[in-house]
């Protein structure tokens, strides 16, 4: 669809979806929270078909509706003759913004995530309904051909996000003593599977225990990069940055995906952009090689979704990995992780100089790559940490071109009294991008920042 519209429309969903039920949620809450003073609580049920379908026909509808009764964009006027149109010309490659594509229909498709997460359905039982979400989207409510990358990106990415969103969105509205910050911060997360609580009483299925180990980061400070862009990178900005580790994959108890996971956040004025990076790295299943009291040894099977908005050296994919874990525990309370990962890449995304469309500078194709991750820590504080990563990405829409992208970071903290540290970077990202039919691309960005860190308990 369009690219500027998609995460506005979906942020209207969600509003309209919780304004509907708000009222109604009240009133049923209060009774709820006096009947389960005197009540036992009631078995577990299993996951409701209806309730998740109806969440997801929700998005769809309602998104379309502001689409096309408030925007009153063409492309939304639909019917039996585009749904017929669209069966028959079948999928092809779209050129909407970088932004649109790679950032908002991930968004999009952890709404639909979260209405089956909310139904009970556990994270492979919810998968599905993000494909078919995606699928009716791209079929039904618009008037153009239906988009292969969306498909991708939409259930790919709907899924990594949506699961980090439903489990924070748990953790912090465990019981229904949860203060008010606590759930205007949950629906925040997870708009729709906290609005079907609310009606619905707590969903089916069980409840997600809290992880063993956790840590969370929040930075503030400049950055000041130099590049191919004056505009976009060179100069001083400001920077903000969230970085949230719930569990880890040594933990004893990670017995289902995304037990532990981490998720970044980078926010920074670039060219037109705030969004500089986002990140979420899933542990799907892990097997131990060789475990002691002081080091463990294990493979993992990761899903990644990737997101960096730098002037010419954009790029973003959906990922698969398989990885060795290494962690190496000291006496001196200190732990030494490291991580190798070979990567498989579905589909990416490329800066790009040529063929360029309408608002697409970029390319698509899959791919595959390599990441390497090490950290220091002590009594759980992160004081150093290491991330790099190659990703090659065959084009198969736009260039005929080969585009290999590297990235390096290396971040240093420390502490200074309780929760308050002061803390730098240092990243590195090279691209070559190998055209058949025009010269070859080089292309070198460093960024400095320097931030104040504040590391909340929670």
């Amino acid at each position: 669809m369009p690219p500027t519209l998609r995460l506005p429309a979906s942020l209207v969903t969600t509003g309209w979806f919780l304004l509907c039920l708000c009222r109604q949620a009240e009133a049923q809450e209060s009774v709820r929270s006096e009947a389960q003073d005197s009540v036992p609580s009631p078995e577990v049920k299993g996951p409701s078909f209806w309730r998740a379908a109806t969440g997801v026909a929700a998005v769809n509808g309602v998104t379309w509706f502001y689409n096309w009764h408030v925007q009153n964009w063409d492309w939304a006027n639909v019917g039996t003759r585009s749904w017929w149109a669209n069966m028959r010309a079948g999928f092809t490659w779209d050129d909407d913004a970088f932004g649109a594509n790679q950032a908002a229909h991930p968004y999009h498709g952890s709404l639909y995530f979260n209405a089956a997460r909310g139904s009970g359905y556990d994270f492979w039982g919810s998968a599905p309904y993000v494909a078919a979400g995606s699928l009716s989207w791209e079929l039904f409510t618009e008037k153009v051909r239906p988009s292969l990358n969306d498909l991708i990106n939409t259930t790919l990415g709907g899924i990594a996000l949506g699961e980090i969103s439903y489990r924070m969105s748990s953790f912090l509205t465990p019981t229904r003593g949860a203060t008010a910050s606590r759930r205007m911060g949950a629906f925040v997360l997870s708009p729709i599977s906290r609005a079907q609580s609310l009606v619905h009483g707590r969903g089916p299925g069980t409840p997600l225990p809290p992880p063993e180990s956790r840590a969370a980061l929040l930075a503030v400070g400049q950055r000041r990069g130099a590049g191919d862009s004056a505009a976009g990178l060179n100069g001083t900005k400001p920077f903000v940055g969230l970085a949230l580790h719930y569990g880890s994959p040594f933990d004893q108890h990670v017995n289902r995906p995304y037990d532990a996971f981490e998720f970044r956040l980078h926010l920074s004025p670039n060219e037109h952009v705030v969004l500089t990076h986002a990140s979420v790295s899933g542990l799907l299943v892990r097997r131990h090689l060789s475990r002691s009291s002081q080091s463990q040894l294990l493979l993992g099977l990761f899903q990644h979704y990737d997101y960096d908005d730098l002037p010419l050296a954009k790029t973003s994919s959906q990922s698969l990995s398989g990885a060795l874990l290494y962690r190496q525990t000291s006496a001196m309370r200190t732990q030494v992780d490291l991580g190798l990962h070979a990567e498989v890449v579905p589909l990416g995304a490329v800066s790009s100089e040529h063929k360029l469309v309408r608002r697409r500078d970029y390319d698509f194709g899959p791919g595959i790559g390599a990441r390497f991750t090490g950290a220091l820590r002590r009594d759980g504080r992160e004081l150093l940490r290491l991330d790099s990563r190659t990703v090659w990405i065959h084009s198969l829409y736009a260039s005929r071109a080969d585009h290999v992208t590297s990235t390096a970071r290396l971040s240093a903290a420390v502490p200074v009294k309780g929760t308050i540290g002061v803390g730098g970077d240092v990243g590195l990202t090279l691209r070559h991008s190998s055209y058949r039919d025009q010269p070859e691309v080089r292309r070198q960005l460093t960024q400095f920042r320097a931030y104040l860190i504040w590391s909340p308990s929670w």
